[in-house]
């Protein structure tokens, strides 16, 4: 069967016309969030309709609506999917009861299905809506074995990341992270993911977000995970990350200090490693040894509540991008979080309230707006350039190979200076530091370093652009007590 993303997708597409989605249903967009799913149909608006994914040694399909399912004009895709995702070829498929225009369309195909089914071990494919979760636990461990999973529905009515940020600071006037330790900033680039703490250079410095059925708070400094002044916000982190179930949480040695914490509000905790009976584990993000185990553990539905800063591993490990080979950002990066090799100032700070406040991806979202329109960056986004830029160039060093999250994202950037071209920078014509110019130049600088083929990142080339040899003048003029400067020119 087909493995990598380019003969998946032909497989998935063999003998499909096109794609007709009017009807009586309206379709979300789906976010692809983890490493290995990628999309399969995009709209004209860039919204990903199907998708497909693994995990462990099964294949999922997702679709943005249950009525793709049921609908024969997606006849010849269905079947392709479910071809896909048969571990074997002879595999029984089950198709849940309500959906049994599904089995109707597979049976006409020849396809071996036994309708109106449950989840049994017995199948090799199972086709469902997505708003049944009482089997969940159960899916997730057909999918590891092998399994294949078809699986529909939208959740345009449903889904508010505010509201997760509103019960995280419920309480919370303020965020007093001088704990002990310098912090490290944050990157937020999941789509998921959201800021808790943004200083006034809109450096992050707490954050949080969902991946599979699990959730995750990361703090800059593991000083702030065990400290009193923060004692209100982490018991609400907690409460978040067990998501109701009351469970146990389990504390890293090195952070055994919370237990205390925790003890006072009557919640249930011990120091220990990650282990089965756990719902809320709490490490630092030096400690992760481990982090196959702990991706599993969130994206099957565990809390984790980690902290720690990468800008002493930066400091020992120069020339390496901490963002990419950091210990602890092999597992956050997954998350769509990240601890920069950077520091900054240990301070208070007010939480992060309702409105507009800065995220990279809505960031690069608006900035994009503006490039497209041929406009002045006005509104927020002129606040946020700075800060856009540094994301962009720290985001740049997370490895895009095989991961089409990641890669995506490069694509985006790419189609952003090919619009708007690259800025042509000279003594008549200077750039300004906190400008467009200065963002886009930027990313051209980051993107040519993780391209084979840089001149693709040049549709054409710009006028007045000089012919070879180009002298270049470096105004060094720095203002020395003894009152001398420098000028250099190289040629």
């Amino acid at each position: 069967l087909a493995t990598g993303p380019s003969a998946t997708y032909e497989m998935l597409v063999d003998g499909v016309g096109p794609w007709d989605f009017t009807g009586g249903f309206v379709p979300c967009e789906l976010l692809l969030v983890g490493e290995d799913a990628y999309p399969v149909l995009v709209s004209s608006k860039k919204q990903v309709l199907i998708a497909v994914s693994q995990y462990g040694k099964g294949r999922m399909v997702v679709v943005s609506h249950e009525g793709i399912l049921k609908d024969s004009k997606f006849f010849r895709f269905l079947t392709n999917a479910v071809e896909w995702l048969k571990p074997s070829p002879e595999a029984l498929v089950g198709v849940h009861p309500r959906l049994d225009s599904l089995s109707q369309l597979l049976l006409r195909a020849g396809t071996k299905v036994q309708v109106g089914a449950e989840l049994t071990p017995s199948l090799g494919v199972y086709c469902m809506e997505a708003y049944d979760c009482t089997q969940a636990k159960d899916l997730v461990g057909f999918l590891k074995g092998g399994g294949g999973l078809l699986v529909g529905g939208q959740a345009w009515h449903w889904a508010n990341l505010s509201r997760d940020a509103e019960f995280l600071l419920n309480g919370v006037l303020e965020l007093d992270l001088v704990t002990g330790g310098i912090p490290s900033i944050l990157l937020v680039h999941g789509m998921l993911c959201f800021p808790l703490c943004l200083d006034s250079s809109n450096r992050c410095l707490l954050a949080a977000g969902h991946y599979g059925r699990g959730r995750v708070v990361v703090a800059s400094h593991e000083s702030q995970l065990f400290s009193p002044k923060l004692a209100k916000f982490l018991l609400n982190a907690v409460c978040w990350l067990d998501a109701g179930r009351k469970g146990l949480v389990g504390v890293d040695a090195s952070l055994k200090k919370l237990c205390s914490l925790l003890s006072q509000e009557e919640v249930k905790s011990q120091v220990s490693q990650l282990t089965g009976d756990i719902s809320v584990y709490c490490c630092s993000s030096h400690s992760i040894r481990e982090a196959e185990r702990v991706h599993t553990f969130v994206a099957e539905g565990g809390g984790l509540l980690i902290g720690g800063q990468a800008w002493y591993w930066a400091s020992q490990n120069c020339g390496k991008a901490a963002v990419a080979q950091y210990p602890g950002n092999k597992i956050l990066n997954r998350f769509g979080l990240s601890i920069l090799g950077q520091s900054t100032k240990a301070a208070k700070h007010p939480p992060v309230g309702p409105g507009d406040h800065y995220h990279f991806r809505k960031a690069l979202a608006l900035f994009s707006r503006h490039v497209d329109k041929h406009e002045e960056v006005k509104g927020p986004v002129k606040d946020w350039l700075q800060r856009l830029a540094q994301d962009c160039a720290a985001f740049l060093h997370i490895p895009a190979h095989d991961c089409p999250a990641y890669a995506s994202l490069h694509r985006i950037l790419t189609k952003v200076l090919q619009r708007s071209g690259i800025p042509q920078v000279s003594r008549h014509c200077p750039v300004k530091s906190n400008s467009k110019e200065a963002v886009l130049l930027c990313m051209a600088t980051e993107l040519s370093l993780t391209m084979t083929d840089s001149a693709a990142l040049v549709q054409k080339c710009a006028a007045g652009v000089c012919a070879l040899p180009i002298t270049v003048e470096i105004d060094g003029t720095n203002p020395a007590r003894n009152g001398n400067s420098w000028c250099w020119t190289s040629q």
